[in-house]
């Protein structure tokens, strides 16, 4: 390692969790900026030079850090400061690099396991899943006090892994915060104090039995919480999990009850899939049929309906009233049209005769009104 700086993640408190990088450079660093209570003390002065100054950055203000990057730039030193876990979740780490660059320090940032991944790692779980929860929200990661329980409450709104680093003799306010922002009693939740050390706590429980356990276990430091469905305990699902779970409307299964909140969730919702449209099936096309009229002849009439009528003489009145009637009674039947002429043919026949045999069969009568027998004559 040339001069410089280099900020090392220590990683959750097991030396053996520091990384190989980390661990060289610690090895060969003129100057050691750490703090006993993150990474096993023992450890460290095995591992440094003999001659390399160990600092406890809990004894030294901002102003006299800033006076060993100096001293670091003037006698051309290595310096390695480490800190707690993944230097990623360390707010300050912007800060270190500018003061690096006005004093034209060279700075390397290492990264390291952060405590979350070592927790989760502890008790078997990820802080993800498709079901449960498709993000992590961190808060309180480098606070010495409570984090403001009005973003907690917030954060909670969204429904998904949490990992809130609070003291836990504040659990109390920690959980109803986590209530207020929609978690039910029954979500669970694993605290872990100095996860990975020998001394380590690390507890299952709910938001309903936080307070509890954490007197239980007389946790009162500050304290590791992961929060949210994805940490509950083994990967089968039981009957009771579904109870517990409830559909938001971007289909994602959440696990408490009251997530009519997750609407306000900070991340765009994930587009739907796009089912392809069928291609379009060709329709027949309707053809109109214009038919020209066809002419039908009408039947013709008899031929005797084109003569004009004649007006029937008194003596056969009766007679052609009967023909009439006759022909009428048959015209209701359906005859063929061939047949309709020889029919009124042979009506007007048999009505012409029978005038006749009428005025045979009646005798002349004389002036007095009686008929007299003919006589016949003597030859």
């Amino acid at each position: 390692m040339s001069a410089g700086i280099s900020f090392v993640g220590a990683g959750p408190g097991a030396s053996d969790l520091i990384t190989l990088r980390g661990a060289r450079h610690i090895g060969e660093a003129d100057v050691v900026l750490w703090t006993p209570s993150i990474v096993d003390a023992g450890w460290v002065r095995q591992n440094t030079r003999p001659d390399a100054d160990l600092v406890d950055l809990a004894r030294l203000g901002e102003d006299e850090i800033t006076e060993i990057y100096r001293r670091a730039v003037r006698d051309k030193l290595r310096v390695v400061r480490m800190h707690a876990g993944d230097l990623a979740s360390w707010g300050g780490l912007r800060a270190q690099l500018e003061l690096c660059a006005r004093l034209q320090l060279p700075a390397e940032v290492v990264p390291g396991v952060s405590p979350m991944s070592a927790t989760a790692a502890s008790v078997g779980v990820s802080l993800t899943e498709p079901d449960f929860a498709d993000s992590v929200i961190t808060a309180g990661q480098e606070t010495n006090g409570m984090p403001d329980l009005e973003q907690i409450r917030q954060y909670a709104q969204f429904g998904t892994t949490m990992a809130v680093v609070v003291p836990a003799a504040r659990a109390g306010e920690l959980a109803d915060a986590l209530r207020a922002g929609g978690f039910d009693d029954s979500t669970p939740v694993v605290a872990a104090y100095k996860v990975s050390w020998p001394d380590e706590i690390v507890a299952r429980t709910t938001i309903g039995e936080l307070l509890v356990t954490v007197k239980q276990h007389r946790l009162w430091r500050h304290t590791l919480f992961l929060v949210g469905g994805a940490v509950r305990a083994g990967k089968t699902r039981s009957a009771g999990d579904a109870s517990r779970r409830s559909s938001s409307g971007d289909g994602v299964v959440r696990w408490s009850r009251n997530r009519s909140s997750w609407t306000k969730r900070a991340t765009p919702a994930p587009e739907p899939e796009v089912t392809p449209e069928p291609e379009p099936v060709a329709k027949p096309q309707r053809v109109t049929v214009v038919a020209e009229p066809i002419e039908v002849p009408e039947p013709a009439a008899p031929a005797e309906a084109e003569a004009p009528a004649r007006k029937p003489a008194p003596a056969k009145a009766a007679a052609a009233s009967t023909a009439t009637k006759t022909v009428t009674a048959q015209a209701k039947k359906p005859v063929p049209r061939t047949n309709a002429a020889k029919t009124a043919a042979a009506a007007k026949a048999a009505a012409a005769k029978q005038p006749a045999k009428t005025q045979a069969k009646t005798p002349v009568k004389k002036a007095t009104g009686q008929a007299q027998p003919q006589r016949g004559r003597r030859v």
